[in-house]
């Protein structure tokens, strides 16, 4: 459910903007570094990472526990006459703004949490083709309900 919020909130904040190209969900790290390599420039990947869950706070009456709960975006970007990588890298950074302004802060519905970034990092994916991939952070309760 909070996958398909996070999906939702970024599809309508950026695809506005018109310079992303297209906003897919991958089900793990090694679907989001196939499906790079498949997507135009400026696509962007959002896959789950990893849930951590605190110890269940009620001592009686009722079950609550809440859970950190995170998830990978990755931004795109194709650039093939660029030997170094400074023309990729310095496109990052345009994508990397909008993104962050969707994300930080925001609450998804099925959250108890606002998004907060833990960090990033470049990475080549093929010839010409790299990947900012950037690790967030919200919250849920689980109930038992």
């Amino acid at each position: 459910m909070m996958l398909s919020d996070i999906h939702g909130h970024l599809r309508a904040a950026l695809v506005a903007t018109r310079i992303w190209d297209r906003i897919e969900v991958a089900e793990d790290i090694d679907a989001v570094g196939e499906l790079a390599g498949q997507l135009d420039n400026g696509s962007l990947i959002i896959a789950p990472w990893r849930e951590r869950a605190d110890r269940q706070a009620l001592a009686a009456g009722g079950f609550r526990q809440r859970v950190a709960v995170q998830f990978l975006t990755g931004v795109v970007i194709r650039h093939y006459d660029d030997f170094l990588g400074e023309a990729r890298a310095l496109q990052f950074d345009t994508y990397l703004r909008q993104l962050e302004t969707a994300l930080a802060g925001w609450y998804p519905p099925s959250g108890c949490a606002g998004c907060e970034l833990v960090g990033g990092e470049s990475s080549p994916v093929t010839k010409g083709v790299s990947i900012y991939v950037q690790i967030w952070e919200t919250a849920r309760f689980l109930t038992g309900a």
